[in-house]
């Protein structure tokens, strides 16, 4: 493509940069525009090296570090292995709203260490669309283990950013697509992107470029490998917008909580309260204009609080 070729010669890429730089749309993992975080997590382990793809799996972390909100610790992540894949699920579907909608966080340690990955969506757990990702990285030398990307030859790739710092996706992307419907998203996948650019092994982005990432990542002292993930967020729901939540009637108060949690304007309604791994703790029907629920056992910490279709971070103290 003309305009990759152009982006290379100019030393830069047309898309945003890393953090902190003009432009950039990363989303911090404790933004006040995320509602909600993923609730379930199912991993598919790939081999910690393509080359060997009988060989061992990856085995850092586990399925419940990509549940709940993400963070800014680097162990607290669950590696995927070459071509591995992660499936999330959610309390509430995602909507296509104004703007991206969820946001992808990896673990890394940089702005240039980056360990990517595709990301689909579905309605159903079944038929999956896939982002159209763009790479503009070189491919005539390897990325090798501790080499360096730049972020602004990558578009629609998780792990853009460093630890902390989601990649969104905005489900208007794929409004032309069958077979999903972008106001009822239930699952996404994401794929380890492999890095390498052995044709035989190698990943492809959308227009048909190899994908090249830092290769191999294989760490055997810690079984990890690949694309390492820390969370999915949630910035619009199937039956909220974040422009909805901040207009909803109820109101959630104090926050952070200590020993109790008030709720007003919600009458009628089925409070759900979920914990940082995505674990239910409890439920409410809520009876009266100005209902309380009792905190004073629950652990310093974020929880999710569903009120009816609206999702609400919670802090407790």
């Amino acid at each position: 493509m003309l305009v990759g070729i152009a982006a290379v010669a100019n030393g830069q890429g047309q898309f945003c940069g890393a953090v902190g730089t003009p432009g950039c749309n990363a989303v911090y993992y404790d933004s006040s525009i995320v509602v909600g975080w993923a609730t379930g997590c199912t991993i598919v382990r790939g081999p910690v090296d393509i080359v060997d793809p009988e060989g061992p799996r990856v085995h850092f972390g586990e399925e419940e570090y990509g549940i709940g909100p993400a963070g800014t610790i680097t162990t607290e992540a669950v590696s995927l292995g070459d071509g591995g894949m992660a499936i999330l699920t959610f309390a509430e579907p995602i909507r296509n709203g104004n703007g991206p909608d969820f946001a992808v966080y990896e673990n890394s340690f940089s702005d240039n260490f980056l360990e990517l990955a595709f990301v689909e969506v579905s309605s159903d757990g079944e038929r999956y669309v896939r982002f159209p990702a763009t790479s503009l990285t070189q491919t005539a030398t390897q990325i090798g283990s501790n080499a360096s990307l730049d972020p602004t030859m990558l578009n629609n790739l998780a792990g853009k950013f460093r630890i902390g710092y989601g990649t969104p996706f905005d489900l208007e992307e794929l409004r032309d697509s069958s077979g999903i419907d972008i106001n009822n998203i239930t699952h996404v996948r994401l794929v380890d992107v492999v890095g390498t650019i052995d044709p035989e092994y190698a990943t492809y982005d959308a227009f048909g470029h190899i994908v090249n990432d830092p290769y191999p990542t294989k760490d055997t002292s810690w079984g990890s490998g690949g694309f390492d993930l820390t969370g999915v967020a949630v910035l619009s729901h199937a039956t909220a917008s974040v422009v909805g939540i901040s207009q909803t009637a109820e109101s959630i108060y104090p926050n952070p909580a200590t020993n109790m949690l008030n709720i007003s304007g919600a009458t009628g309604k089925t409070a759900v309260l979920y914990d940082a791994t995505g674990r239910k703790i409890g439920n409410w029907d809520i009876t009266t204009p100005n209902f309380q629920i009792t905190t004073a056992s629950l652990k310093a910490g974020v929880y999710i609080l569903r009120v009816g279709h609206n999702s609400h971070k919670i802090v407790k103290k």
